[in-house]
């Protein structure tokens, strides 16, 4: 079965007369970087567990980006940001990354 969301679909109607768009909106609870457990030493963020505070110390703060997209130039300290780069800006070309630092 396939659905299909189409806004405004589902015969709503507002009290003028018009049609009710039915989107809904997300909402995310932003917490303080101080209200969380794990902090980098060096630039003050917060993370809510360990391992994401080491690899941001290890691999993001005060580093350059480390990967390069091959065809414009784009760099990114973490890999997945580059492969949609590839896949939404060069979808013809095979996606593969630099990594600058080897």
């Amino acid at each position: 079965m396939i659905c299909k969301y189409r806004p405004g679909a589902d015969g709503k109607h507002n009290s003028d007369g018009s049609r009710k768009s039915s989107r809904r909106i997300r909402t995310r609870k932003i917490s303080s970087d101080s209200m969380k457990p794990f902090q980098c030493q060096k630039c003050g963020r917060g993370f809510t567990l360990k391992r994401n505070k080491d690899r941001h110390v290890n691999y993001e703060c005060g580093h350059e980006p480390r990967f390069q997209c091959p065809y414009c130039g784009l760099r990114s300290k973490q890999t997945s940001p580059v492969y949609a780069h590839i896949r939404k800006k060069h979808p013809e070309e095979e996606v593969f990354i630099f990594d600058m630092k080897l």
